[in-house]
């Protein structure tokens, strides 16, 4: 039944990974610029929030100032990104990437 609420739900989600993956073909990055970070069920948000951390002193290091700026303008973005996440979640899948125009998180 097309009328049925549990349908329209079930239509709106598809929509929305239809339209994640569009965004996610879309992307572009310039080598290391791109993250994807894929936090299992369970996992705690604040040890991937120290491993982030880790990582962001170990891209200071990198030689290269637009590499190393790519690789720190991402890493931070999904740090910023997970503060937005409490210990409920399920899974969060994020990908931040950034291009010589935009920078860009999609979940």
């Amino acid at each position: 039944m097309a009328d049925d609420p549990s349908a329209a739900d079930r239509n709106v989600e598809i929509w929305k990974i239809k339209k994640l993956i569009k965004s996610l073909e879309a992307a572009r990055g310039n080598g290391t610029s791109m993250i994807s970070l894929i936090i299992p069920p369970k996992d705690q948000i604040s040890r991937v929030a120290k491993m982030l951390a880790d990582e962001f002193g170990t891209a200071s290091n990198i030689k290269s100032r637009v590499n190393r700026l790519s690789v720190l303008g991402a890493i931070t973005s999904v740090q910023q990104r997970l503060k937005l996440y409490n210990k409920g979640v399920l899974v969060v899948t994020t990908y931040c990437y950034f291009s010589t125009h935009l920078a860009s998180c999609v979940q």
